[in-house]
């Protein structure tokens, strides 16, 4: 049986603003609305994993009748993302993302959405033990799930829990569930620091003495590391002309999975996610790196002849 990738989201619609500054404590600033688009690091990564050829499902929890669910619930198939084991509910709020930009950098306000959580039933059960990877945040699998009981069961049953580390680290469960739970990590350098001064040691080292099979550590325009068991693995940043680094980080994680799901070694997966990772940032929008294999196998062949 072909087991699926899961991706848990707590969903959003981006909101693009253009700013002159980024602001200080009191300071007040004007924000030149841009567009908006669907978004949200995990479905960005659900979509670019998907396009590449994975099996991907989503599970999530969207407003009934509403406008913003449709988009969300278009985009996604667009993409050929599963959608059977979204969620409906009337009291629910949809998730936004506030994303400043000035040039090429950018801040970004999460507003999270309002959901219950989900039931822990046998459909439930079935998709999370069946999955090959389960790819979420922190936060949105505590606003998923009333106890991590259920999450653990599924790493008895073989599934793999990969989270995307951005945060920061505030909340003691946050540190505590990767701790305990994380079988891959990708996260920043920002991050990493944040979660580093929680711990008060070396998370990289712990969580690979304590099994985690990968930790993926970008650095921007430094590249990125790859660290297992066995050997640390490094990829330079690709050189490329940056247009919008947004979903930069989300591209690199999903097309990560996608080959490692394919058994590729870890630096191969390393090597094609950090392209991957750069094509997203020479196009505009969080998506732009949902492209197929033989696009990203073209543009790696192209790319040595710049």
């Amino acid at each position: 049986m072909d087991k699926h990738l899961l991706f848990i989201s707590g969903n959003d619609i981006d909101y693009f603003y253009e700013v002159e500054s980024f602001l200080g404590k009191g300071d007040a600033g004007m924000a030149k609305p841009l567009y908006k688009a669907v978004g949200g690091c995990v479905l960005n990564a659900a979509c670019v994993a998907s396009k590449l050829g994975s099996n991907v499902k989503v599970l999530d929890y969207l407003k009934e009748e509403d406008d913003d669910t449709k988009l969300l619930i278009n985009s996604l198939l667009e993409y050929g993302v599963n959608i059977d084991n979204i969620v409906y509910g009337k009291d629910v709020t949809n998730g936004q993302c506030l994303i400043m930009k000035k040039d090429d950098e950018k801040c970004i306000y999460v507003i999270e959405p309002k959901r219950p959580y989900f039931n822990e039933d046998e459909k439930i059960k079935e998709l999370l033990f069946n999955s090959k990877y389960i790819y979420s945040l922190l936060h949105t699998l505590n606003l998923s799930f009333k106890t991590v009981d259920i999450l653990k069961e599924a790493k008895i049953n073989g599934s793999k829990i990969i989270f995307d580390g951005s945060s920061q680290y505030k909340e003691e469960y946050e540190k505590e569930m990767l701790l305990q739970l994380a079988d891959g990590l990708f996260i920043n350098s920002d991050s990493y620091k944040r979660l580093k001064d929680v711990c008060g040691f070396e998370p990289i080292d712990y969580l690979i003495n304590r099994g985690c099979e990968f930790i993926c550590l970008t650095e921007g325009g430094k590249g990125a590391t790859c660290y297992t068991k066995e050997k640390i693995y490094k990829c330079p940043a690709y050189k490329i002309d940056v247009i919008d680094s947004t979903g930069a980080g989300d591209s690199f994680a999903g097309c990560f999975l996608h080959f490692r799901s394919l058994d590729y070694s870890y630096e191969e997966c390393l090597k094609l996610a950090s392209l991957n990772g750069s094509y997203a940032c020479s196009k505009n929008g969080g998506r732009a790196g949902a492209i197929s294999e033989k696009e990203l196998f073209d543009f790696r062949k192209n790319y040595t002849k710049i």
